[in-house]
Order: C-alpha cells, then sequence, then structure tokens
C-alpha cells in the first residue's frame, strides 16, 4: 500500500473519481544551458557595442561611413543617454540570470518568455527601422536579434506540462500586449514625443551638417 502511494506521488496525484490530476512541476536542478549559452553571448556582445560607444572607440569592422556606423551613430543608437547597447545587455544579463539561478520551474519559464519575447520585439523594430529609416544594417544588431531569437525558441520548446492555473491563449496575449506597448513607447521617444530631442531632423540641416563635416570645415566666432 506504501508501495502505491509513493508511486502516485511521483506520479501526480489523483483526485476522488481516480482521474489523473496535473503533474507536480519540480525545482530546476542545473542551470538551462540552452538558454544561458545565448544569454552569455549576447552579454559580451552587447557589452562589447557599450564600450566602445563610451570609449568613443570605432567597433571591429565597422568603418566611418559604414552601415554598421550609420546605424550605431543614429538617434536609435541611444536611448535615455545611454547606448542602446547597454539596455541590450541588460536584457542579456537578466536572462542570464533567470536561466542560472531561477530554480522555480513556473517562474522561470515565465520569466524567460517575457524576457525574450520583449527583446526579439525590440530588435526587430530596431531592425526594420534600421532597413527601413536609416538606410543601412549592422551585423552587431542582426547577431543580436539571431541570439533573442535564438533564446525565444529554446524557451517556446521548453514550455512545461501542467503549469498551474495557466491559459496559454491568455498568456500569449497577455504577453504579446506587453512586447507591443514597450515596442510603441520607444517609437513614440524616437519620435520626439517625450523628448523633442530625439525628433527626426530636418533633412536639409542634416545633410548640410555632414557636408561641412566631411569637407573639414571650421567655425569662427565671437561673442558679438
Amino acid at each position: 500500500m506504501a508501495k502505491h502511494k509513493a508511486k502516485d506521488s511521483k506520479d501526480g496525484a489523483k483526485d476522488a473519481k481516480g482521474s489523473a490530476k496535473l503533474p507536480v512541476l519540480k525545482r530546476r536542478s542545473l542551470p538551462n544551458w540552452p538558454l544561458l549559452v545565448p544569454a552569455l553571448a549576447g552579454m559580451v556582445l552587447a557589452g562589447y557595442l557599450s564600450y566602445t560607444s563610451w570609449s568613443k572607440a570605432t567597433p571591429l569592422y565597422c568603418t566611418e561611413g559604414s552601415g554598421c556606423d550609420l546605424v550605431q551613430s543614429s538617434r536609435w543608437g541611444t536611448f535615455l543617454g545611454l547606448p542602446t547597447a547597454f539596455w541590450g545587455f541588460l536584457a542579456y544579463a537578466a536572462l542570464a540570470h533567470i536561466a542560472f539561478r531561477v530554480r522555480d520551474a513556473t517562474w522561470h519559464w515565465k520569466l524567460s518568455w517575457i524576457v525574450t519575447l520583449v527583446g526579439l520585439a525590440v530588435s526587430v523594430y530596431l531592425t526594420a527601422i534600421s532597413l527601413l529609416v536609416v538606410r543601412a544594417t549592422c551585423f552587431y544588431c542582426l547577431a543580436s536579434l539571431g541570439l533573442l531569437g535564438a533564446g525565444f525558441v529554446v524557451v517556446a520548446l521548453q514550455r512545461p506540462a501542467g503549469l498551474p492555473a495557466f491559459s496559454w491563449p491568455a498568456w500569449a496575449g497577455q504577453t504579446a500586449l506587453l512586447a507591443v506597448a514597450v515596442v510603441a513607447g520607444l517609437h513614440l521617444n524616437y519620435a520626439g514625443l517625450f523628448d523633442s530631442t530625439m525628433g527626426p531632423e530636418e533633412p536639409y540641416l542634416q545633410g548640410l551638417a555632414e557636408h561641412l563635416k566631411r569637407s573639414g570645415a571650421i567655425f569662427y566666432g565671437a561673442y558679438w
């Protein structure tokens, strides 16, 4: 009898009518390596771009005037006064922390899903901006998009069965709405709604400034 009860507790409890209940989710005993690896790679990539931005250095294979340089130096290259890459570093760091430290199976999956979904949505938005507005590509940004996409696929495939009080359609809709809200907020910020200095530049003035910079023009003036 004791052996039979032990088997039931292992395979999942049963109700009074004998129908099987959802299995009890176990705590993770090891880090989530399939998720931790792309998270650490993303930290290295975003950390390197943040360092080059703060030190005014040129990233490798990102010469002046190249597509990478145009993307990194555009107004989408910063957010709230910090390099956009640094915000990506924080997202990758959060994902790495979840993959390494969060052992509760339910929270592990839900947090991983939110971070990867929102991060992927932002990365897709910035990639679309670089292609359609800046009209340039940055292979660093594309690499980050690939890492976030890989992380999202890993999390989607790892969805555990038997999540308590879980409705997949409701969860998918709520988290998708969150991702859309974040992207919409970013777009409004870069459109100048929250900060007028982030808004679009006058095309003529922008072209004139670029021409003067290329020609090496120097301005001399006095207080009067």
